[in-house]
């Protein structure tokens, strides 16, 4: 697959937020906790708004946005992973074979070679690190210091993994690869996203999630009305990224997530659901 490159001065990234897929950006109010130190505490905060928020999208129920082409559903293999020998990502309205070709070369890629981390331990021993965003069902491994370089929408090189999170009857952890989450350096902006997949794929931002400090970063709450983050949190610097789903996803390949994970996309778009290719094909 093509990998755009180019040389960039590497800063140190303060933090960073989980992925999903809406654009309301204002932190849910109220605490139910009848202990003040719960309901002061950013864990509790953002368990609340989390858990309100993602409640409220899936109500909602699909997203703005759907495409509006012919339905081409995605094979899925015994494993539950997209079968990379049938992608075919036609059936968008305004794509263009050469964008089509592009992300289903990325697609491919991803399917064949993300799962070298399918194990969750082999991803930590490679480097990534959790940002404690389980409670939602999925949560996301960053390798931080690989943001900012000069490789991007690399499959064997992903800035971000994205597993979903279960928890069993006897309170053991099972973790399903799912997607890579690729950010760009930050030399890109929603304005000047690279436009290789077309309407196939859509970036968003994260500029309301709160982190705990380096070196490793914690996702703990939501910036206030003013987009602060109350201390010592920090908030995200807002990289531009995209998932690539490689287990199928209502809304398509490049979808991003459900409720308050979900960003914010450009100004003036609503956030992309491609039903075309959203559906399980068998």
């Amino acid at each position: 697959m093509r990998v755009r490159t180019i040389a960039l001065v590497v800063t140190a990234a303060a933090v960073f937020a989980a992925c999903g897929g809406d654009d309301e950006t204002e932190p849910k109010a109220g605490s139910t906790s009848t202990s003040a130190t719960a309901e002061n505490s950013p864990d509790h905060d953002m368990d609340h708004d989390m858990d309100h928020d993602m409640d409220h999208d899936m109500d909602r129920g699909e997203h703005e946005g759907a495409g509006t082409g012919v339905a081409k559903p995605l094979p899925v293999l015994a494993d539950g992973t997209l079968d990379p020998a049938g992608i075919d990502l036609s059936g968008v309205d305004g794509v263009t074979p050469e964008q089509q070709a592009y992300a289903e070369d990325l697609l491919v890629s991803s399917i064949t070679t993300l799962p070298t981390w399918a194990d969750y331990d082999t991803a930590i021993a490679d480097g990534f690190e959790s940002i404690g965003d389980q409670l939602t069902g999925e949560e996301h491994v960053i390798k931080w210091n690989s943001i900012d370089d000069d490789v991007w929408l690399d499959p064997t090189q992903p800035e971000s993994l994205v597993y979903r999170y279960e928890t069993q009857p006897d309170g053991s952890a099972v973790r399903t690869l799912e997607a890579a989450m690729f950010l760009l350096p930050k030399s890109f902006d929603l304005d000047n996203a690279p436009d290789d997949a077309g309407a196939l794929m859509q970036y968003h931002i994260h500029d309301d999630l709160c982190f705990t400090a380096p070196p490793a970063p914690k996702v703990r709450g939501l910036t206030n009305a003013e987009g602060v983050c109350a201390p010592p949190l920090e908030k995200f610097q807002p990289w531009i990224m995209v998932h690539v789903w490689i287990r199928p996803n209502e809304c398509g390949p490049f979808a991003a997530l459900k409720g308050i994970g979900g960003g914010q996309v450009k100004e003036g778009e609503a956030v992309a659901c491609l039903h075309e290719h959203g559906e399980i094909g068998l």
